[in-house]
């Protein structure tokens, strides 16, 4: 059968109905339970005409929101996932922006709900998983038999809108069509070695966010086993290591950095698997000998954006130096802007466009390919190394500075876990690299021991003017370094 996001679970409901698809919080969901709770819950999407209509969705991980996707598929209507840390004053933006007929919204978000606008929920029909409490429930929408076969989607018909994380700006809503969203989850199971239905794959990042989607997704498309959890707990996440034993976990690097430094860590914890995988930001140095140290397995790094996703791969642990992104995946080409440095991407996995912005698509999508405002160049391997944001350039008198090569150098010194660089106002070079800096546990440096370290790697006006050091950097949802929360202390 040909892959389709449609029909995404059919062939292993056919062949394998009993087969665990999902795991979460004791309770396992099989392929032909997805099927058969799709099947209703799209027969009343159909019911509704909401073909090409707006679903949004507020919900945290779980079997409901695997649910609402494949039923929006099946029905041709498109799903709209809000970002689970949004304030009602976002929600009550994104609901405006977005127009949808249906949200459906978990019962533990009713109270932020209830401190948006009405006016933003007008003519939208609230559907509450778990305790209605007076709202009308979802439960009876998933139960009952279909309303017969539904026509599949055309591969350009809108699939969903991702909210970017806003790390380089205002949020934006990501359209992905049927096309590209299954190329994502193509690409994704490439990118991880070829997903099969023997893979175990534990997930905890947001399913609402693209990084959780495509974890979740590509290996049901391959017919494994997600055990799932909302969000990141220390010891819940070793105890599904430990429990469900996964052969394969692609997550932040945040979580990887905490998992191998914490109290107790040992190879048995990540002795079933396969591969491990972080897609949101480049490996550093530091890290992956640390990883490499307590379990004998690199960290496999990837590229991506929620545009386009994964582009890359790199599978070999690359010590010699930071920002290694690795060679294209699932049909992705990547080129160089000659005048810029700026990373320029196309392939089947890339977005539609962006939702109700034709001017910021036509800017950012030319002749095809996507501007990624990213820089980056390639070695005469044909390896991509990653340089940083081109918009993150720091001119400090006249010299053009990179945070992500000062970053990298940083990332050098054997005291440092983490580290994040941003540019600062001065009144007499214009601007400055200010650093922030994780020191690893246990570890003392001082700025002036990092400095002198620095001095011996990099010219010095590339030197960080002030170096403040921090027990953790502030993350976005996609797990990137999220730069511009990064404030200097009030003087």
């Amino acid at each position: 059968m040909t892959p389709s996001l449609a029909r995404l679970v059919d062939p292993h409901a056919s062949a394998a109905p009993n087969r665990p698809a999902l795991v979460h919080e004791g309770r396992v969901i099989t392929y032909v339970d997805l099927a058969r709770g799709r099947d209703a819950l799209a027969g009343r999407m159909a019911e509704a005409r909401l073909g090409g209509e707006r679903v949004a969705l507020m919900l945290p991980n779980g079997p409901t929101t695997v649910l609402a996707y494949l039923a929006c598929f099946a029905s041709g209507a498109v799903a709209a996932p809000l970002n689970a840390r949004y304030a009602p004053p976002e929600v009550e933006r994104a609901l405006q922006h977005l127009r949808p007929r249906w949200l459906i919204v978990q019962d533990t978000r009713l109270p932020l709900l209830a401190q948006v606008d009405p006016a933003a929920l007008a003519g939208v029909r609230v559907l509450v998983a778990g305790h209605a409490d007076g709202h009308e429930p979802l439960a009876p929408l998933l139960e009952g038999d279909a309303a017969g076969a539904l026509p599949a989607p055309a591969p350009g018909h809108p699939a969903v809108i991702f909210s970017t994380s806003g790390s380089t700006g205002s949020p934006k809503g990501v359209v992905h069509s049927h096309g590209s969203a299954l190329a994502m989850l193509t690409s994704t199971s490439q990118a991880l070695g070829d997903v099969g239905a023997g893979d175990v794959v534990q997930v905890c990042e947001p399913q609402v966010h693209v990084s959780g989607f495509i974890g979740t997704l590509t290996t049901l498309l391959a017919g494994g086993t997600v055990p799932l959890h909302d969000g990141f707990d220390l010891t819940r996440y070793v105890d599904g290591l430990l429990t469900h034993r996964p052969t394969l976990v692609c997550t932040h690097i945040d979580l990887l950095a905490q998992l191998v430094r914490a109290p107790g860590a040992n190879a048995d914890w990540f002795a079933s698997l396969r591969g491990i995988y972080t897609g949101g930001d480049t490996v550093p140095g530091a890290l992956q000998k640390d990883f490499l140290g307590l379990t004998g397995k690199p960290i496999a790094v990837g590229y991506g954006m929620t545009e386009a996703i994964w582009l890359t791969v790199e599978r070999e642990p690359r010590l010699d130096r930071d920002g290694c992104i690795g060679t294209p995946v699932g049909g992705a080409q990547l080129r160089a802007d000659p005048g810029t440095g700026e990373l320029l991407v196309r392939g089947p996995m890339l977005m539609r466009g962006y939702w109700q912005d034709d001017e910021l698509t036509r800017g950012t999508v030319v002749d095809g390919w996507l501007r990624t405002g990213d820089l980056g160049a390639v070695d005469a391997d044909g390896t991509w190394w990653f340089h940083g944001r081109l918009k993150d350039v720091i001119v400090r008198r006249t010299s053009k500075i990179t945070p992500g090569e000062v970053e990298s150098a940083i990332d050098e010194h054997p005291a440092v876990a983490m580290a994040a660089v941003v540019s600062a106002l001065d009144a007499e070079e214009g601007e400055v690299p200010v650093a922030f800096v994780v020191p690893r546990r246990g570890e003392l440096l001082s700025a002036d021991d990092l400095v002198e370290f620095l001095l011996h790697r990099i010219a010095a006006y590339k030197v960080p003017a002030r170096i403040h050091f921090l027990d953790a950097l502030p993350l976005t949802a996609s797990g990137k370094i999220a730069h511009r929360e990064l404030r200097e202390p009030a003087t």
